[in-house]
C-alpha cells in the first residue's frame, strides 16, 4: 500500500514541484482535482476535471492524480448525496431494491424522472459543498507541498 501511494500519488505530485510548478498552484489543481472527483454522476469527472483544468489553467496531471484518488468516494458518497438531492428538490429515491423494484414497476418513466430530479439535486447539494471544502482543502496542502519543494527551486522563488 506504501508502495502504490508513493509510485502513484506522491511521485507524481513531486515531479511537478521539481518541474517547476508552484506549490500553490499544485495545492489548487489537487482540491479542485480531488472535489470534482466525488461529482454525483458517475463517468463524467473525468471530462469534468479536463474541463475545469482548462477554464482555471490547472495541472492536468495533478487534476488526474487527484481525480482517481477520490473514486472510492465518489462511490461512497452517491448514495447520501442522490438521498439529499431527492430531499432537496422533492423527488426522494428508493432506500432499498425491494422498494426500487415497486417503484419501476409503478413506472419505469416516473422512475427515471424521480431519479433524473435526486440528480440535479445531488448536483446542487454537491455544489454547496464543494466550493467552500476546495478552499479547506487549498489552505491544508498548501504549507505540506510547500515543504516539499526541492530547495533549488524554494531558492530560485525567494529570488524573484
Amino acid at each position: 500500500m506504501a508502495n502504490f501511494f508513493r509510485n502513484r500519488i506522491l511521485d507524481p505530485l513531486l515531479l511537478q514541484l521539481k518541474a517547476g510548478i508552484t506549490p500553490q498552484k499544485l495545492a489548487t489543481s489537487v482540491a479542485i482535482g480531488a472535489v470534482v472527483g466525488t461529482f454525483p454522476v458517475l463517468g463524467s469527472t473525468t471530462l469534468l476535471g479536463l474541463a475545469s483544468g482548462l477554464v482555471f489553467r490547472l495541472n492536468h496531471l495533478a487534476v488526474q492524480v487527484a481525480l482517481n484518488v477520490t473514486y472510492p468516494l465518489q462511490l461512497l458518497f452517491l448514495i447520501p448525496l442522490l438521498a439529499a438531492g431527492g430531499t432537496l428538490l422533492h423527488a426522494p429515491v428508493p432506500a432499498s431494491l425491494d422498494a426500487l423494484q415497486v417503484q419501476f414497476q409503478a413506472g419505469v418513466w416516473a422512475t427515471l424522472q424521480t431519479f433524473a430530479m435526486a440528480t440535479v439535486g445531488a448536483i446542487l447539494v454537491w455544489l454547496v459543498v464543494a466550493i467552500p471544502l476546495i478552499l479547506l482543502l487549498r489552505v491544508v496542502l498548501l504549507p505540506v507541498l510547500t515543504r516539499l519543494v526541492p530547495p533549488a527551486a524554494a531558492a530560485l522563488d525567494a529570488d524573484l
